[in-house]
C-alpha cells in the first residue's frame, strides 16, 4: 500500500515538472522582449497584418493543396527594451524545410503587450517544428 502511494506521488511530481518545463521553455527573452508561442492553427484564409497588429487588413487565400499554418505569438515589452529592426519570422518543418511569411514587425515597442498571428503558406498536413525570429528559435506545439 505504501509503495503504491509513493509511486503515485512520483508520477504526479514527474508530470508537474514536465509541464512546468514545457511552459518555461516556450517563453524566451530576446533583446528586451518576452516572446512565447500561444498556438498553431490551420486555415485556408489568413490575415496578413503586421506585428503588432495595425491598419494593414489584407487577407491571404491558400491555393491548391496549400494551407496556412498560423503561428500565434505573445509579446511582452520589458523595461530594458531598446528599439531595433526585427527580421521577418521564418518557420521550419520537421524535415528542415524553411517557410517565409509576408508579415513584418513594425514598431514592436509601441504596445506593452500584444499577440500576433503569423501565417505561413505550407503544403496541407505539414508539421512545423519551430519559428525563428532573428536568432531566437521557439519550438512549436
Amino acid at each position: 500500500m505504501r509503495t503504491r502511494a509513493l509511486t503515485r506521488l512520483l508520477i504526479a511530481a514527474t508530470a508537474a515538472v514536465s509541464t512546468a518545463s514545457f511552459v518555461l521553455a516556450q517563453s524566451k527573452t530576446y533583446k528586451g522582449l518576452e516572446i512565447s508561442v500561444a498556438g498553431v492553427e490551420r486555415s485556408a484564409r489568413a490575415p496578413l497584418s503586421d506585428c503588432p497588429p495595425g491598419t494593414n487588413n489584407q487577407v491571404g487565400n491558400a491555393r491548391g493543396a496549400d494551407e496556412f499554418a498560423i503561428v500565434t505569438i505573445k509579446v511582452k515589452v520589458l523595461p530594458d527594451f531598446k528599439p531595433f529592426m526585427m527580421a521577418r519570422p521564418k518557420a521550419t518543418d520537421t524535415s528542415g524545410k524553411v517557410y517565409n511569411t509576408g508579415i513584418s514587425f513594425v514598431d514592436v515597442g509601441k504596445e506593452p503587450e500584444y499577440s500576433c498571428a503569423i501565417p505561413f503558406r505550407v503544403p496541407q498536413g505539414t508539421k512545423l517544428k519551430s519559428i525563428q525570429i532573428d536568432s531566437l528559435s521557439l519550438d512549436l506545439p
